[in-house]
């Protein structure tokens, strides 16, 4: 998938879960919690590309980039589940030791611009599950193309996926299109369930 198909993706399937959670618990997050959720799982639908210097991410970030290809290539460990724990572990880390040390790590920084140019104590933990989730986003997005993922690596090397062989597509292509409308389309229309505002668009909808 390309870098806008995964940040597509990742906020389609981030707002169906806000929707369900919601539904679940009856206790909706406020604006402030839901943008940097939002932000945090497109950032973190990016992530694991950083093994690529080529990618949206990896432009950000060459050295690091470029020290993480030569040593795993790309789609490698960054897109397997052991990165997506060792991250967890990292991030409840710091989020114990001194939750000041999110805004250290510089392109946390650079997102947290966006939010008053630091992220409050009380919203790193949103932060961190928003991250992961976009990790875990782009990883499923992935197992839908021709390459798939090395899920198990360091274990083994195989590449898993979670379509049929005739549904798989290759990056790039019209199908990476085609989610990137259709998820942009559900990421707008569950917000408008969010806000309050889809109750006055129920009649012009036959679902």
């Amino acid at each position: 998938m390309l870098g806008r198909t995964h940040i597509s993706f990742g906020l389609g399937l981030g707002a169906g879960g806000i929707v369900c959670f919601n539904t679940m618990t009856n206790t909706p997050l406020n604006g402030t919690d839901l943008g940097i959720l939002y932000g945090a799982v497109a950032l973190g639908s990016l992530l694991p590309d950083i093994d690529e210097p080529s990618s949206l991410l990896g432009k950000k970030t060459l050295g690091v980039s470029n020290l993480i290809q030569s040593i795993f290539g790309h789609r490698g460990f960054t897109h397997s589940l052991c990165f997506v724990v060792l991250l967890g572990i990292l991030l409840l880390l710091l989020g114990a030791l001194d939750k000041n040390l999110w805004n250290e790590i510089p392109f946390v920084a650079e997102f947290a611009k966006a939010f008053g140019g630091i992220i409050q104590a009380q919203n790193i933990e949103i932060f961190g599950i928003g991250l992961l989730l976009g990790c875990i986003f782009h990883l499923i997005g992935d197992m839908m193309t021709l390459s798939g993922v090395p899920l198990l690596l360091p274990f083994t090397s195989r590449k898993f996926h979670i379509t049929p062989n005739f549904m798989r597509f290759k990056t790039g292509g019209t199908p990476d299109k085609l989610i990137t409308a259709l998820s942009l389309g559900i990421f707008g229309y569950l917000n408008l369930e969010l806000l309050g505002f889809s109750t006055n668009l129920k009649g012009y909808f036959p679902f």
